[in-house]
């Protein structure tokens, strides 16, 4: 078979879908791309045998039909030190022999065969199909990716929950220390959306939404998910288990609260965090009046910083301690001028929320505070 295409367009594709493949493939065959060739249309899959990315790309000049697992690394290494052009292939199915040429020279290599390239058939007993903009979706995993759990023994922890109900959209992450809960209003509400998203799907999704406007239809049955994009469609596994119930850990009666510019205390906490604690990376805010007082200090290597902030502030004197990274992953997330604490006591979690926000979108993120010495 062949065909002709752009080297920057299969190139580009072709590094996005390699995302999805494993280092340490469970099977060899796993390491390549299958290429089907339909007409004028070349279908492209890359998988790492619990979630499978399918493309399509338009070619021309074809001849033939068929379809050949060409190996991942090798292609992607001829193509992209390749300058825009086109890009003729020519696919023998008898000896897998590819032939690639391009306007001064030509790269040759032998691929595998199809044969034991198995694509999974659709999904059974489909409890949801619901459809979101694909702005949407990439904004909820974006604000939620950062506090999802790395953890082997809670491993429904180690992904997205995304949940319908009431006209919102809700997906919410937690590694037990902080907790992000964001709520979307829907124009065209949908119900029954309920699962756990595995966070490398997650990344990919993301990958995928960063390229395209079209709406995204997901379809999943409680074990699996489909995303259905505009050129692409992805397939992944879902993590089984019941998610925590997160709301039931939100105070709702924190009396202290306090308003704050977001970029002068992502910088003072970056400054103060250099001298804080090797062994717990802690920080201390002394909330007083109308200023905060930052201090990170490091007692086994005789280090100190103190800064003093402005801000709005009502409430009784309090002194709270924070793992200064935690806190800097939240403020870093957040796109705000502006953050609220509102806070009870040094050992009450406190809820951070941003400031003028979009009334269509509630971000909420939940940190749990550090014992701080007397």
């Amino acid at each position: 078979m062949k065909f002709l295409t752009s080297s920057t367009t299969l190139a580009n594709k072709l590094s996005t879908m390699a995302k999805v493949m494993s280092t340490k493939a469970v099977r060899p065959i796993l390491s390549s791309f299958l290429f089907e060739l339909d007409g004028e249309i070349l279908r492209i899959t890359a998988s790492d045998g619990e979630s499978i990315h399918n493309s399509t790309l338009a070619v021309a000049n074809i001849e033939g039909t068929g379809k050949i697992c060409v190996p991942a690394d090798r292609l992607l290494d001829a193509l992209k030190n390749l300058p825009e052009q086109p890009i003729g292939f020519t696919i023998n199915e008898t000896t897998f022999e590819v032939n690639i040429k391009y306007n001064n020279g030509k790269y040759n290599f032998v691929a595998n065969s199809a044969d034991e390239y198995t694509i999974p058939s659709s999904l059974n007993n489909i409890e949801t199909q619901v459809q979101f903009e694909a702005s949407t979706l990439n904004m909820a995993i974006t604000q939620s990716l950062f506090a999802v759990a790395n953890d082997d023994l809670r491993p429904i922890m180690n992904g997205i929950y995304f949940t319908t109900a009431d006209g919102v959209f809700q997906c919410a992450a937690s590694d037990g220390q902080k907790l992000i809960r964001n709520t979307y209003k829907l124009e065209n509400p949908v119900e029954n959306l309920n699962f756990v998203l595995p966070s490398k799907a997650a990344i990919l999704i993301k990958n995928i939404t960063n390229k395209t406007t079209a709406p995204v239809t997901i379809t999943h049955n409680g074990r699996e998910a489909i995303f259905i994009f505009e050129n692409d469609i992805f397939r992944c596994r879902l993590l089984e288990g019941k998610y925590p119930n997160y709301n039931a850990v939100i105070p709702e009666d924190n009396p202290n609260k306090a308003t704050i510019e977001r970029k002068s205390l992502l910088s003072t906490i970056n400054r103060v965090g250099l001298f804080s604690s090797a062994a717990n990376g802690s920080i201390e805010m002394n909330f007083s009046g109308v200023s905060i007082d930052v201090s990170g200090k490091d007692i086994d290597y005789s280090t100190s910083a103190k800064e003093t902030l402005f801000c709005s502030y009502s409430g009784t004197n309090l002194r709270i301690g924070f793992k200064y990274e935690l806190l800097k992953q939240i403020l870093e997330n957040a796109t705000s001028k502006e953050i609220t604490f509102s806070m009870g006591d040094c050992s009450k979690a406190v809820i951070i929320k941003p400031v003028g926000e979009d009334d269509k979108i509630d971000n909420l993120s939940l940190l749990v505070p550090m014992m701080l010495d007397a």
